[in-house]
């Protein structure tokens, strides 16, 4: 039904294309010219129908994430490819019970977890390593805990709701803006960098196509990506900022080492800015943050540090982990924790 506009006005143009070359060419004018007006006429018509066409395929058939919540692609590629369970986690459904010999491994993290523009669950690197685990003979079951735009201080109260689930190990995904306050400031450059003119806010509120062109060819997309690599590096040169994100961390360590669970860090780089790591020069302070709290680290910046960042994110659109990173991850992961399962654990 929301397609009504575009296809009358395919209808009113094609007997209006008719009407117009039968004029033109029983009209009186000189050959030149009636070949130009037929182009013309003939030109601007099959642009109107060409340009339903391209609605129609970014409308109904094109999807692609875009980390910034700017197109309305987006819109389209969540309701194809997230499905949530009755937890509100993108996962199949959660069994609190836990079955004897199983190895429960949670996963908490943001949208890296939770596997934004990732659009099969099982190409995740929660899923690979299940997979892989399982393969090995080892009796396990993974926990997806990931919500998209969650910091640290959400992720400890999101864990709490979850912590009774009886899980042995928890892999806490670590990505290098959760340093971000309540007041998050990269929340005001979104606000701000997504504001449009009247008239263009009127044209791609319309349009699929119209508006997947106009932040294709708008600057201020890739602007809003540079101010939030700022905006991020800045949360951890902030004196203050930085000292409560410390308190967080040693809060969220204490809460998941409880009940002599197994926590390790999965600390993740800047995908978006690779080969580069903004925040060379805080790397090692960061790290110590997690070691000196008694939590293992697992870091992936020096597995992806040669590639570049068009080989590694979904898109140009969105900053996530492409399927490629997602089982690089998983093998550092099932590295790491294969080990650690109890032979008794095996099947």
């Amino acid at each position: 039904m929301d397609f009504w506009p575009f296809l009358l006005l395919d209808f009113v143009f094609f007997p209006f294309l008719l009407f117009a070359i039968v004029r033109i060419v029983k009209s009186q004018i000189g050959e030149r010219k009636k070949k130009a007006f037929l182009m013309a006429v003939t030109f601007f018509c099959f642009s109107v129908f060409i340009f339903t066409g391209f609605e129609a395929f970014f409308r109904y058939r094109f999807d692609e994430s875009d980390s910034l919540g700017f197109l309305k692609i987006s819109e389209r590629w969540f309701k194809r490819h997230v499905v949530y369970n009755s937890y509100f986690y993108r996962d199949r459904d959660f069994t609190r019970e836990k079955k004897p010999g199983v190895t429960r491994i949670g996963i908490v993290g943001d949208s890296m977890t939770f596997g934004y523009g990732i659009k099969n669950t099982e190409d995740r690197f929660s899923s690979i390593l299940e997979k892989k685990l399982r393969g090995s003979g080892r009796n396990v079951e993974v926990y997806n805990l990931g919500k998209s735009g969650y910091d640290t201080w959400n992720e400890i109260d999101e864990f709490r709701k979850v912590k009774d689930m009886h899980f042995d190990i928890v892999v806490w995904q670590y990505f290098l803006n959760d340093a971000q306050p309540k007041a998050s400031t990269g929340t005001k450059v979104l606000i701000r960098q997504q504001k449009q003119s009247d008239l263009a806010r009127e044209i791609t509120s319309k349009s699929f196509f119209l508006d997947y062109l106009y932040w294709r060819l708008e600057a201020k997309y890739d602007e809003a990506f540079l101010e939030l690599r700022q905006v991020d590096i800045d949360s951890y040169r902030d004196t203050k900022n930085f000292a409560r994100h410390k308190n967080d961390v040693e809060t969220f360590s204490k809460i998941l080492k409880e009940d002599n669970r197994k926590a390790i860090v999965l600390l993740l780089p800047f995908f978006k800015f690779l080969p580069d790591n903004p925040l060379s020069d805080k790397y090692d302070e960061i790290k110590k943050m997690f070691t000196g709290n008694g939590l293992e680290v697992i870091d992936v910046y020096p597995a992806v540090k040669k590639m570049h960042a068009s080989d590694v994110v979904v898109s140009r659109y969105d900053y996530h982990p492409n399927e490629k990173i997602q089982v690089i991850i998983a093998d550092l992961l099932y590295a790491k924790l294969a080990p650690v399962i109890p032979a008794s654990m095996k099947k």
